[in-house]
């Protein structure tokens, strides 16, 4: 029965390879199209263990009744002074009029925001100085000058409480505040830097989808280049990456479908994926290639299905029970991670065995006269 249901699929896919292609494409376009759904979002301690978990239970009561984890978020925001050109009128003492009068422009700007509680900083200790004399005695005065401002007056900093907020909300109010420092006019000389727990969370976020996108690359042409010189040709080896392809952007559209998103916890999925789907492409090409010496393309075709369909089943099934365990874990992150390795592997399992053989019988009929399977090794004399 299975014998004739594998000679039965063979010979459709020999007799209508274009036709069956081009609803494979599609399909996978539709899929694909999942992951528009996903969002790279931030993660928190909490976050890394189940909410049936004692303090991550409590956490969640007294956020629900007092606000998020019973207090804001605390952003702090530095200015320094950094003159690029000897001589110059820029600023080199934070105790400047001017900065202190844009410290003060910037804070009344930031406290208008509504999540604001409060703004703390050097400009609250000053009223109105004209010179930096008189700013200096001021500060010196109110015996606050050192919580605010360097010892070699070369930086200082300013305090921003928030309300309660979530992690998003928290984020977004990082931005804001980033973007009111930006947009009014500052003094010639100043670098300013930012840093708190929402900004490390930015920053953190960006360098996680970065590094997932490198990785990825990195990846996907290190692992093309292994296949070129195993299969001695490019042609070949783009073949069996096309499985990988296909697992890839399948099962990524899967998991958006399932409303799952990425965090940076498992941003390198898809490169950790890339290492076993990448065997299926490799044994359905390598099989081929054996059976096609002997036998016409519908022949060795059949026999190539037959041959690795048992032995890639079962390392589809360890796989995925392997993958499946990361969610009896209490380390929540896993299962998502777990979610994302098993989709990726079935749908390049799916691809070994259905686009793969697609053009293995294209290139064969059709594209072998224009594209020889021998152009790797004579480019390599």
């Amino acid at each position: 029965m299975i014998d004739r249901t594998i000679d039965f699929y063979s010979k459709q896919i020999t007799e209508h390879p274009f036709v069956i292609l081009t609803a494979l494409l599609v399909s996978a376009m539709i899929i694909a199209t999942g992951a528009t759904n996903i969002e790279n979002v931030s993660q928190n301690n909490e976050d890394f263990l189940p909410d049936t978990v004692k303090s991550v239970e409590a956490f969640d009561v007294i956020g629900a009744e007092f606000g998020q984890g019973g207090g804001g978020s605390t952003y702090t925001v530095m200015f320094e002074t950094s003159p690029k050109y000897p001589d110059s009128n820029e600023i080199r003492d934070v105790r400047d009029p001017e900065l202190l009068t844009y410290i003060e422009t910037v804070s009344s700007d930031i406290e208008s925001m509504k999540e604001v509680v409060s703004v703390n900083s050097a400009a609250d200790l000053v009223d109105n100085p004209s010179t930096k004399r008189e700013a200096s005695n001021q500060l010196q005065g109110s015996g606050q000058a050192s919580s605010y401002i360097s010892d070699d007056y070369s930086f200082t900093i300013m305090r921003i409480s928030s309300t309660d907020l979530s992690s998003d909300e928290a984020n977004e109010l990082a931005t804001r505040i980033k973007t009111s420092v930006e947009r009014n006019d500052q003094p010639a000389g100043i670098e300013t830097g930012y840093t708190g727990q929402p900004f490390i969370n930015q920053a953190f976020q960006a360098e996680s989808q970065s590094t997932q996108g490198q990785t990825s690359l990195l990846s996907i042409i290190g692992v093309f280049v292994v296949v070129i010189f195993l299969f001695r040709s490019i042609t070949y080896g783009f073949t069996s990456l096309s499985a990988l392809i296909f697992g890839i952007l399948t099962g990524i559209g899967v998991f958006g479908w399932l409303g799952l998103n990425l965090s940076p916890a498992t941003s390198g999925s898809i490169s950790m994926g890339m290492g076993i789907a990448i065997d299926f492409g490799i044994q359905t090409v390598s099989r081929y290639k054996d059976e096609r010496k002997k036998l016409d393309v519908q022949k060795a075709l059949s026999e190539m299905i037959s041959g690795v369909l048992r032995p890639m089943s079962i390392a589809l099934v360890a796989s995925i029970i392997g993958f499946t365990a990361l969610s009896f874990g209490r380390i929540t992150f896993l299962s998502s991670l777990g979610t994302i390795l098993t989709l990726t592997t079935l749908f390049a399992y799916i691809g070994a065995l259905t686009l793969i053989p697609v053009l293995l019988v294209i290139y064969d009929r059709y594209l072998d006269k224009y594209i020889p399977d021998n152009l790797y090794k004579n480019i390599l004399r």
